[in-house]
């Protein structure tokens, strides 16, 4: 008879006997936590959207770019870059753990076809090119050897080129375009790539590397190289040789800063999620003062049950219930206002990620850690919230009974 009162049923119907102050209980945590899972789903979801697009352009463990100029990755740089050269890119390929080297220069040029104009990122490639960045045509043919050799006028063009000059990409095979007032041959279309940054990959233009350099850009020195290693390269050493070369060859000595920055797969994620870590970070900082703010009304909605509840609190403790009794009713309580809020929360998040999936290339990612840790959220802001209000109730004198009368 004591205990009777503890049973989830009795629980379940004193929780349920006010119908608006549960309905805002849970709308106070259910709002915090469709925030926070859509906000973790949202960052996940990025990382991974970034890790793929990585690995789509051959930019796995065994991968590094070199870039000319020192400095910040991203930014202006603070050195010159007119220093890297086709040398120092043979000489690098003579290292034992490098499978593949693949140069490039490029440049940012008007690009017209008939009556459209614009202007797009322009790169002069090597034939390995397709093989350093796993990026194929989808259409006629990539550069070639012999196209090196000629100075040949031609090129390779991105996936959404064909849209920006309103032909389709078949009819494009064989058409001139004009670059820097030269026309050149559309040889072949590449297959489409996700990119990041400001240049998307897949609106720009490929030169045979000679030609680039010759007729268009009229330089001796490169602006990257894509570096493939063989399999199990230890990245770091790999990065500490290749920096010690390039510093000798670029005489450089202790203190001069490098005039190259070394880009590893490591390094590329961080640049790339970089943003996504700080938006995150504000977002989930907001979310946390959401679930404060939710604790806080589940606590005062908790004192006003309480206060409407306490004749019968009363009754149960003249009838032999013990604080502790008491506590644990009050916090079960509040456990099951957790775990209905955190599941209606992660399916509210689920739809809000399938409803931004529809806009962006986010995609929802469903993981049974996140729901825990979402629940265990729940829990601790509705258990320590509804601690006050519990500790207020094993106070309640059973002479309240007699007031009541």
């Amino acid at each position: 008879m004591i205990f009777s009162f503890y049973t989830l049923k009795e629980i379940a119907k004193e929780l349920f006997s006010n119908k608006v102050n549960l309905f805002f209980m849970l709308l106070a945590l259910i709002i915090s936590l469709t925030a926070l899972n859509t906000i973790y789903s949202l960052g996940a979801s990025a990382k991974k959207q970034i890790l793929d697009a990585l690995a789509n352009v051959q930019f796995g463990k065994d991968a590094m770019l070199i870039i000319a100029g020192g400095g910040r990755i991203i930014g202006l740089t603070t050195t010159r870059r007119d220093t890297l050269k086709l040398e120092d890119v043979e000489e690098l390929e003579r290292l034992d753990f490098v499978k593949l080297a693949s140069p490039m220069s490029r440049e940012t040029l008007e690009v017209s076809y008939k009556d459209v104009a614009e202007k797009m990122r322009v790169e002069g490639v090597f034939p390995n090119f397709t093989l350093a960045n796993n990026w194929y045509p989808i259409l006629g043919r990539f550069v070639n050897e012999k196209d090196l050799r000629i100075f040949a006028k031609v090129c390779v063009i991105g996936a959404d080129i064909p849209q920006k000059f309103n032909v389709p990409a078949s009819e494009l095979i064989g058409k001139k375009i004009k670059i820097n007032k030269e026309f050149f041959e559309i040889v072949g279309v590449l297959e489409p790539k996700a990119s990041f940054g400001h240049y998307r990959r897949d609106e720009r233009i490929l030169l045979p590397f000679t030609t680039a350099q010759r007729r268009v850009f009229n330089k001796d020195y490169i602006d990257g190289v894509k570096l493939l290693f063989k399999e199990g390269t230890d990245i770091k050493f790999a990065e500490n040789k290749i920096r010690e070369i390039l510093r000798k060859r670029h005489k450089l000595s202790g203190p001069d800063p490098d005039d190259f920055r070394l880009i590893t797969p490591e390094l590329a994620i961080s640049i790339f999620t970089k943003t996504v870590k700080t938006i995150n970070f504000f977002l989930l900082v907001i979310g946390v003062i959401s679930l404060i703010i939710s604790g806080v009304i589940i606590m005062n909605l908790m004192y006003a049950n309480i206060e409407e509840k306490a004749p019968i609190i009363a009754l149960r403790i003249a009838l032999g219930a013990t604080p502790q009794n008491i506590l644990t009713h009050y916090l079960i309580m509040s456990l099951i206002i957790a775990l209905i809020s955190g599941i209606i929360g992660w399916i509210l998040s689920m739809i809000l990620m399938q409803i931004i999936s529809l806009f962006t290339p986010l995609k929802p990612l469903f993981s049974w850690v996140t729901f825990l840790i979402s629940f265990g959220f729940a829990a601790a802001t509705s258990i320590i919230f509804s601690l006050l209000p519990a500790i207020r109730a094993t106070k309640i004198e059973p002479s309240l009974l007699l007031k009541s009368l």
